[in-house]
């Protein structure tokens, strides 16, 4: 079976399991709940060409800005942009107020973050150590009425291959999922699992099993501190014009 981000020999290869003591063949759900988790966890998807239609909030009038003057920025949820296929401003019954200019997937490949309409601003990922867009688009004369989903922008975001990062940190809590299935525990999730006491002539396995466990979730949690996890409160703050 195909997954989305690891292989099963990936996550063999990681938890040092095999298929005699754990067949992912017909375990399937082992890898696809692992990286549902992932997505839940980070808010994000790290495959190539996801494609969003996001209505966002036109901004108040920024009360650090000079008398009168509306917001000019904007920020989309996900990232890295790949594309921004459509981009308007909306009037109160749904209809098109002014539209602006497209980013192709190309043009962001060479390099190029605006048109003539707009930047897309960008930071270094630190999972791939390429600069990328991350999500903020600062419009360069045009300002943003105040509304209610009276912005429209549909656009592409993801990676056209599966970071390192994001192959180990599934593999790892594959891994764990694995490990507790075969000593017969339960897995809710990288923080809250149980394995039964096992017997005497299990006591080797059980410690082997529970030293791996501790490992790879360990390694987990280091992970996802450089990934990033969702945040309940999102707050962006930079010395960029509003």
């Amino acid at each position: 079976m195909a997954y989305k981000y690891v292989t099963e020999q990936d996550v063999y290869n990681r938890c040092g399991l095999t298929i005699s003591e754990v067949n992912l063949t017909t375990n399937t759900n082992i890898i696809n709940d692992s990286e549902a988790e992932v997505e839940l966890i980070t808010g994000r998807k790290f495959t190539n060409g996801n494609a969003v239609t996001e209505y966002l909030n036109g901004p108040k009038v920024d009360i650090l800005s000079y008398a009168g003057q509306k917001a000019k920025t904007i920020t989309i949820s996900n990232y890295p942009i790949q594309s921004i296929t459509g981009f308007s401003t909306l009037n109160t019954d749904g209809t098109i107020l002014k539209t602006y200019a497209n980013l192709s997937g190309a043009q962001i490949i060479a390099g190029t973050f605006d048109t003539v309409d707009y930047w897309l601003n960008t930071i270094e990922d630190q999972m791939t150590n390429v600069v990328i867009p991350f999500g903020k688009i600062t419009m360069k004369t045009d300002e943003f009425m105040p509304g209610i989903s009276n912005i429209k922008v549909t656009y592409t975001y993801g990676y056209s291959s599966v970071p390192a990062d994001i192959r180990s940190l599934v593999s790892c809590i594959a891994g764990v999922r694995m490990w507790i299935q075969f000593l017969g525990g339960k897995y809710n999730r990288l923080d809250s699992y149980s394995i039964p006491q096992q017997t005497a002539n299990k006591g080797d396995l059980f410690l082997r099993g529970e030293r791996m466990i501790n490992q790879l979730t360990q390694e987990a949690e280091r992970l996802y501190l450089r990934i990033g996890k969702k945040a309940r409160t999102m707050l962006f703050s930079s010395g960029l014009d509003r």
